[in-house]
């Protein structure tokens, strides 16, 4: 039998690589590309420049499935005017890269990275599912031109991933959300009413692999199904450690002066549920907050 190969555009990041061992524990063989090839020594890495739309092209000789991760963080800088323009070129160029070097004649699985912002950001309880129309705000028109770019790639099928807040205990987000409970100064930013749409970082992986399996093209919202708002996400994790989560809230409008914009991400957000991936028959390891914390 033939080794499946898969081809991860973003692969050194925190998802990248959870997915590179994932599928290389499968039997995959995994390659990266990246802007400094042969990097690795792990993986096999292709070079490539998103920048100015070069790309090895013999990255795709090979390629059963390309998962595209590809794009600026949005946790670290300033949300500039100047920011947020690299956030948007660095995930529209690496799809046109794709796009513009795939081969003609080869029929290549497109998994595409989105994000549950394509929602919208709110500090009330509001729930969305995959046909929910997207939100008004940065982050929303973000996904929407990134899922669009995925959509009308080159690609004769795609599925996007729209990725919640990926847990895991030593990467990621995690670590620094709990870092203050541990520390014994544990409190609730904004209302605490927020919506947390999580994932832990098993589910991410095997999500991917059941989209691959089942061939699942379109929207998919990679979540847990039972999100939960950022007060009782605070308060797990409390348990978690045996530590107190004191009794008060960090005004968002204390955040936003410390953060700027980018305060949202702590104190908006929203309930996504993952009805497409349920509906598919995928089964989650950790369908629950306190599930996913007690492994951490």
């Amino acid at each position: 039998m033939k080794t499946k190969t898969m081809l991860i555009a973003g692969g050194s990041g925190f998802i990248g690589r959870a997915a590179t061992l994932y599928f290389q524990q499968k039997g995959w063989n995994v390659e990266w590309l990246s802007r400094s090839s042969g990097t690795e020594t792990q993986v096999k890495t292709w070079h490539w420049n998103p920048a100015s739309g070069q790309m090895d092209a013999a990255a795709f000789d090979a390629v059963d499935v390309v998962l595209n991760l590809a794009g600026l963080s949005l946790a670290h800088g300033s949300w500039t005017a100047e920011r947020k323009k690299a956030f948007e070129d660095s995930r529209l160029m690496a799809l046109n890269t794709l796009s513009q070097h795939l081969p003609k004649e080869r029929d290549i699985f497109l998994i595409s990275a989105s994000a549950t912002g394509y929602y919208g950001s709110t500090s009330d309880a509001s729930t969305a599912v995959e046909s929910a129309l997207p939100g008004s705000d940065f982050l929303a028109g973000l996904c929407v031109k990134w899922e669009s770019a995925a959509k009308n790639s080159a690609f004769s099928r795609v599925g996007i991933a729209r990725i919640g807040v990926v847990l895991d205990a030593t990467d990621g987000a995690y670590p620094l959300m709990v870092r203050p409970i541990r520390w014994g100064l544990g409190a609730v930013p904004g209302t605490g009413r927020q919506g947390l749409s999580w994932i832990h970082i098993g589910d991410v992986v095997r999500g991917f692999e059941w989209m691959i399996e089942q061939q699942l093209q379109g929207v998919y919202n990679f979540t847990a199904p039972k999100p939960v708002s950022m007060r009782r996400f605070m308060a797990e994790a409390a348990r978690k450690y045996r530590r107190r989560l004191w009794p008060i809230s960090v005004p968002e409008s204390l955040l936003y002066l410390v953060l700027g914009e980018k305060s949202l991400l702590a104190c908006q957000g929203v309930y996504a549920i993952p009805q497409a991936l349920l509906d598919s028959g995928f089964s989650f390891l950790y369908p629950s907050i306190g599930e996913a914390i007690e492994e951490f």
